[in-house]
């Protein structure tokens, strides 16, 4: 799927998900199109970079777990 993205020289383009990522992380994107409409980078919610767990893992069973 293509992602609508307007860029910070003004020019419109249609980038992947891996370049959306790209353009984000290099600060390129002012804006892209979201279902619900044109996202504005710098003032709408964007998803956060995943960040360490520092609770307690939950996920974890002694029933699972092997001892070499």
């Amino acid at each position: 799927m293509l992602i609508p993205v307007v860029l910070k020289d003004g020019h419109e383009e249609l980038v992947s998900k891996d370049e959306l990522q790209y353009l984000m992380f290099n600060k390129q994107v002012l804006f892209l199109k979201r279902t619900d409409g044109w996202a504005v980078l710098g003032r709408d919610n964007m998803r956060a970079q995943k960040v360490s767990y520092n609770g307690v893992e939950r996920r974890e069973h002694d029933v699972f777990s092997i001892d070499y």
